[in-house]
């Protein structure tokens, strides 16, 4: 996948209220942060780690996820997919 390098910022509501900022070089997810909104319940450490890890490690929002939160790993995909459509090269 070819980046426009910048910062890049996604938000869903459904299927839980998530939202992630992203850091992109022309080929590379630099950076992950993903969080919820609007007073939803925060996201554990451990388990927002884990999703990043993945994310940075496979370049891309195809992840195993975690198997106890799959309504979360389903959100994570959906909002980090958002935002690296906003920065791929067309």
């Amino acid at each position: 996948m070819k980046f426009k390098p910048g910062c890049y910022h996604a938000k869903i509501d459904n299927p839980a209220k998530l939202q992630v900022d992203l850091k992109v070089n022309t080929d590379t997810i630099l950076a992950v942060n993903i969080d919820t909104w609007d007073g939803e319940k925060h996201i554990e450490q451990a388990i927002k780690d884990v999703f990043c890890g993945q994310i940075l490690e496979k370049q891309s929002v195809n992840i195993d996820g975690v198997s106890s939160a799959s309504i979360l790993t389903k959100g994570v995909k959906s909002v980090v997919g958002s935002a690296l459509a906003d920065a791929m090269v067309e």
